[in-house]
């Protein structure tokens, strides 16, 4: 899509590169960029982009506006004809890209954007050539919104479908492990003879009878009785002993099963005469769905309870699998928090996750922040630490978990390309204080505005880098390099950088007073 009109404005720049150094930068961009031909140059309607027109021969351009989004291409597209067989095209061009670096010098500092040079050959004098265009065409990635998220989520939906369709395909790969949890069952607060004489003071019925009647006892998570319902057809005061023992018995909590606590039904008996320890209670029975979900023995004395894994994880590596898959089968971390960056082009990655999850079928709960920095909010009120657009949810369940990121996703796409990872980092840690690894799925060619959050962050923090086609970017290795981190690409586990290069994956970063950077 073509921008009808370029900012007016100039965005003032308070360092300015010496001129050596600028022509340095120029000859560097130029030996690095592809050199292409055509008849005459159509821009790539596909993307969004700019233009930046110099006259024929002329070496003046105009300066970039600055925006939020990301720079993908720039080509500087001029004509092969020439009237001067001593004209040096070679050289015009790396001048008309100093004049650019001189205007702007920060283009020079994003290591992603894809240069081009391309020359036409379509016209075979100067005055057809002035029907051309001449100069630097900026091409942009798309601002994203929800609306963009929309879509990624219709992506990902299609993804788990055929994921599904895959799982039926491979039953025999089903893994089942059962694992043994804790289970409690609960002790009455009061005692047979407390509760034994408590019964006698309010007991209004005064019949002689000589026998046990038999009750049970419902009561809730927290051990407060909820109904009783007493037996036996002889037995002549059935509702009012049933009153009367739903208002002394509590018990101290309800029955524990892992982590988390149930409602129970006691089984007991009440003697008549009432003296002594005339209340007793005989049994437990656990509710039919608790007993199927945990596979459990019931005894009297003792609770057994199971909790059953049903994994694909032998699929996993026979997926699809992008970054995050690969460097969570590569690290077997105990993960206590995922961090998820759901901001548009994430797409392949969130679902990367989501299959992983899914294959995974891990019971074992775990806490993820989605965030869509701001759900899109505007950028002139994203202010550090209050952005927003944070989703968080603590799970084992694999539909909780894409129900929550498809929450967050609907909500906003992001915006502008600086995120608020950090903010979203610290809201996870002070829900769960995490004492294992942190997993931060994050945007390789975006970088957060908010690294001041992490004054307050002490935890282990492994960041896992999409989209690094292009190399990793440096912002990165610098702050993992500060704060202790690692950081994660398809092939490679970056985790010592006490040394003054690194290559990872075909490329090279040298350390220069303190800081990383791409050597050409």
């Amino acid at each position: 899509m073509y921008l009808k009109f370029i900012v007016p404005w100039i965005l003032s720049l308070t360092v300015i590169l010496p001129a050596v150094a600028q022509q340095k930068a120029a000859e560097n961009v130029y030996e690095h960029a592809n050199h292409y031909t055509t008849g005459k140059y159509q821009p790539d309607e596909k993307l969004e982009y700019l233009t930046l027109a110099s006259n024929f021969s002329r070496e003046s351009v105009q300066q970039i506006p600055f925006t939020d989004r990301r720079i993908v291409k720039i080509d500087l597209v001029y004509s092969t004809f020439s009237e001067s067989t001593d004209f040096d095209q070679k050289q015009l061009d790396i001048a008309r890209l100093q004049g650019l670096i001189a205007i702007n010098p920060r283009i020079v500092e994003n290591q992603f954007i894809e240069w081009n040079t391309i020359g036409q050959t379509g016209c075979r004098s100067s005055k057809e050539c002035l029907d051309y265009f001449h100069g630097f065409v900026i091409y942009y990635e798309d601002y994203f919104t929800k609306e963009t998220n929309a879509r990624e989520i219709d992506s990902i939906k299609t993804e788990l479908r055929q994921l599904n369709q895959f799982i039926v395909q491979n039953q025999e790969k089903l893994k089942i492990n059962y694992n043994r949890i804790p289970c409690e069952y609960p002790e009455s607060i009061y005692s047979s003879e407390y509760l034994t004489n408590k019964l006698d003071e309010m007991y209004r019925c005064h019949e002689d009878y000589k026998a046990r009647v038999f009750f049970e006892a419902d009561f809730d998570y927290n051990g407060r009785t909820t109904e009783v319902r007493v037996k036996g057809n002889l037995f002549p005061c059935k509702s009012e002993l049933a009153r009367r023992l739903k208002y002394i018995l509590q018990w101290k909590r309800g029955l524990i099963i892992g982590n988390q606590q149930y409602p129970l039904t006691a089984k007991g008996y009440v003697s008549f005469p009432l003296r002594g320890e005339s209340v007793q209670f005989t049994s437990f029975e656990i509710a039919g769905h608790l007993k199927e979900e945990f596979q459990m023995l019931q005894q009297y004395s003792q609770c057994v309870a199971y909790k059953m894994d049903t994994s694909y994880a032998e699929l996993i590596p026979k997926m699809e699998q992008r970054v995050v898959s690969k460097v969570l089968e590569r690290n077997q971390w105990n993960t206590e928090l995922f961090v998820v960056d759901v901001t548009g082009s994430m797409y392949p990655f969130t679902s990367d996750l989501l299959k992983w999850i899914k294959l995974k079928n891990d019971s074992i709960p775990k806490n993820y922040v989605f965030f869509n920095d701001g759900n899109d909010k505007p950028t002139n009120q994203k202010t550090i630490g209050q952005t927003g657009g944070l989703y968080y949810v603590k799970t084992s369940e694999f539909n909780e978990v894409k129900s929550k990121m498809f929450e967050a996703m609907r909500n906003g796409g992001g915006g502008d390309l600086p995120e608020n990872n950090f903010e979203a980092l610290m809201a996870g840690v002070n829900q769960v204080n995490p004492k294992g690894e942190i997993i931060m799925v994050a945007d390789n060619y975006s970088f957060p505005r908010d690294e001041a959050m992490l004054a307050r962050f002490t935890g282990k923090l492994r960041i896992l880098l999409c989209h690094t086609d292009k190399g990793l970017n440096t912002d990165y290795l610098n702050l993992a390099r500060k704060y202790g981190f690692t950081l994660h690409s398809f092939k490679s586990d970056i985790v010592d950088f006490n040394s003054n290069q690194l290559t990872v994956e075909g490329k090279s970063y040298q350390l220069v007073n303190g800081k990383y950077y791409l050597k050409n």
